[in-house]
């Protein structure tokens, strides 16, 4: 086990964040389970073909924007907080109800190379919204300038159904945070951020609220 590594636990993601101190992780990675486009769009199999999505714990709307300015009062100023949404969130601009403490200054497409639901378009992948705590200054916080907004990886959902890609948060972390600096992921789902983070000998905080632990 990495020295890095610590307080990966089971446990609330607003109940984490209220708890940690202010002006500190350059980064933090949020992905909330939410069931908004689904429930729109309204899929009479979902249930039965989503059986492990389905039955993790659903954020509200209101549950979703209290931890995110929840997140904006712990980075470090110029900090990353990286949300993660779907075509539905980020189609309807659900980020720009938080805009006034945490502006959207990119977004990042994810194509997961796997087709899933739609009416219309065939759902594949999802998007990656990339806040900044003010003041908002990309050249003195991002290093990394050749990561692409359109981001292929496949993943392995046999380790949880909303696994996220491995490769893209690793240049994600290189990019905002140096090896001894903290990295926060309050639901954490199958901790795929700490494991990366630890590898990259970074301190991790995180925890999800439907495991009974750190793997």
């Amino acid at each position: 086990m990495s020295r890095f590594q610590f307080n990966a636990v089971h446990g609330d993601a607003l109940t984490l964040l209220r708890s940690l101190p202010a002006s500190r992780p350059p980064l933090a990675f949020f992905d909330p389970q939410y069931r908004e486009m689904l429930d729109k769009l309204a899929y009479g199999n979902e249930g039965e073909r989503q059986r492990e999505s389905c039955a993790l714990p659903a954020m509200t709307r209101d549950y979703i924007d209290a931890c995110c300015r929840e997140i904006a009062r712990v980075p470090q100023p110029s900090g990353y907080p990286m949300l993660w949404s779907d075509t539905f969130r980020v189609g309807t601009g659900a980020h720009l109800r938080i805009a006034d403490i945490l502006p959207c200054v990119d977004l990042i497409a994810w194509d997961n190379l796997r087709s899933g639901n739609g009416y219309r378009s065939r759902r594949r992948g999802g998007y990656l919204v990339v806040l900044q705590k003010p003041p908002l200054c990309a050249k003195a916080a991002w290093r990394d300038h050749r990561i692409p907004d359109e981001w292929r990886e496949k993943v392995d959902r046999r380790t949880h159904p909303h696994a996220k890609p491995v490769d893209l948060i690793a240049r994600l972390i290189g990019a905002v945070t140096k090896p001894g600096d903290l990295v926060v992921d309050p639901a954490a789902g199958g901790f795929t951020v700490m494991h990366v983070a630890t590898e990259m000998q970074r301190w991790f905080v995180g925890c999800d609220i439907a495991c009974g632990g750190a793997p």
